[in-house]
């Protein structure tokens, strides 16, 4: 009898200690099970550019662009991440009515819902009533000793202004020293295919009218020809069709921009400069094309800076003297400088590595001396032809690029770009 007794409480003892582990694995599983659910909805996850035009997004009261995790095209916000929606100078449209306000802040839920105003908003149900409202302000700051600090970008209702670019303006030429971006590594997967804007110039800044009619075909014609002595009206240089002419150029150029916003505040005249067009689509292009590859390839943000130097010449139809070209003369002035060469500053601000690459800006030119030493060899990302009417191309160290160009701003250079 006391045999069976202990067979009993043996067995009592198997079945418990088996079920308190069938029950730990139960817990263990909904744990796992609940964990797995959570962290997929801890997230929310959308494509920027779902609709047209969007908001913008920044993290509550702050003015950083945000951008993709290099190798993605979606933002990623934890759950409860507090941001602003932006749709400068226009109005938020939320499900296809109007909510007369410019900005609304929200928190992530999950996947692509924000909770707005106590309600739950599906992302892709939010758009902008026009394209964002940009502007041009002057800082009141100096930059190369007498030039001026300009900023394009975006005005808030809440008095915030949004950064998309940085000028320090000549005030004596009416023309950038340079201009400035920091450039996203995922600059490919910016948007495209978006309205392209008409120029405009802002007030204040220029003293010449609008400074966009020296452009015009016939008036540079007849300003470039009265310089060189030839009839206003010749076609030696400026001519009637094809790529003999100078283009608005842009400094900072419009595919530099990630969001369409950026791109857009590309278009103020204070960031181009005359540029033949035989160079502006073609050399000069590559030289931008290989810059935003590089970044994309490297996973590399960059500080990226572009000017221009000197002025460039014609020969005088009857001197033979090099007369320097400008867009705009009168009897007291000579302003809008047709640059010598455009340039282009990478820096890349972690690794203190840096390349100035440069694009001559004369397809009349017969030969070039470089400013530099080329090391265009040492830059494998660098497929920039030296096909002279295309703009001749070269690289050059910051250190060496510096010996000439005294207008790139101080910062610490360790290596190549490469």
């Amino acid at each position: 009898m006391s045999k069976v007794i202990i067979i009993l409480a043996i067995a009592l003892v198997l079945v418990a200690v088996v079920t308190g582990v069938l029950l730990k694995l139960l817990v263990f599983s909904n744990d796992e099970s609940n964990d797995e659910s959570e962290s997929t909805g801890q997230q929310c996850v959308i494509n920027p550019f779902e609709v047209d035009p969007h908001p913008l997004i920044f993290y509550s009261q702050t003015v950083d662009w945000i951008y993709p995790i290099h190798g993605e095209t979606v933002l990623r916000f934890e759950q409860g991440t507090s941001l602003d929606f932006i749709c400068p100078g226009r109005q938020i449209i939320i499900n296809n009515t109007l909510t007369e306000k410019e900005s609304l802040t929200g928190q992530c839920v999950s996947d692509t819902i924000f909770l707005i105003d106590g309600v739950n908003i599906e992302w892709g149900t939010l758009i902008c009533s026009n394209y964002h409202w940009k502007s041009i302000e002057i800082t009141g700051n100096s930059c190369i000793g007498d030039g001026k600090e300009l900023i394009t970008g975006f005005e808030t209702d809440d008095g915030r202004f949004i950064t998309a670019l940085t000028i320090c303006f000549n005030p004596q030429l009416e023309i950038a020293y340079y201009t400035f971006i920091n450039q996203t590594s995922t600059i490919n997967q910016r948007v495209l295919d978006t309205p392209r804007p008409s120029f405009i110039q802002g007030f204040g800044i220029y003293t010449i009218g609008s400074a966009t009619s020296y452009y015009v075909r016939a008036q540079q014609r007849a300003t470039i020809n009265t310089l060189v002595g030839l009839p206003e009206n010749s076609t030696k240089y400026i001519q009637d069709s094809g790529n003999y002419f100078l283009s608005r150029g842009h400094m900072t150029a419009r595919s530099d921009g990630f969001y369409a916003a950026q791109q857009n505040a590309t278009f103020y005249m204070q960031n181009i400069a005359p540029q033949w067009h035989t160079v502006n689509g073609a050399n000069w292009n590559q030289i931008e094309i290989d810059l935003r590859d590089y970044a994309e390839a490297s996973a590399s943000d960059l500080q990226v800076y572009c000017g221009v130097y000197g002025v460039t010449t014609l020969p005088h139809e009857e001197t033979g003297d090099e007369i320097e070209l400008y867009l705009f003369v009168n009897s007291t002035h000579k302003l809008l400088p047709v640059p010598e060469f455009y340039w282009k500053v990478a820096y890349n601000s972690l690794t203190k590595a840096a390349v100035a690459l440069i694009g001559m800006n004369n397809p009349y030119k017969e030969s070039f001396t470089p400013i530099c030493e080329d090391i265009s060899s040492n830059l494998s990302w660098f497929t920039c032809n030296s096909e002279l009417v295309n703009g001749y191309c070269y690289a050059c160290t910051v250190p060496s690029f510096r010996k000439i160009v005294t207008t790139l701003p101080d910062f610490t250079t360790e290596q190549l770009l490469t």
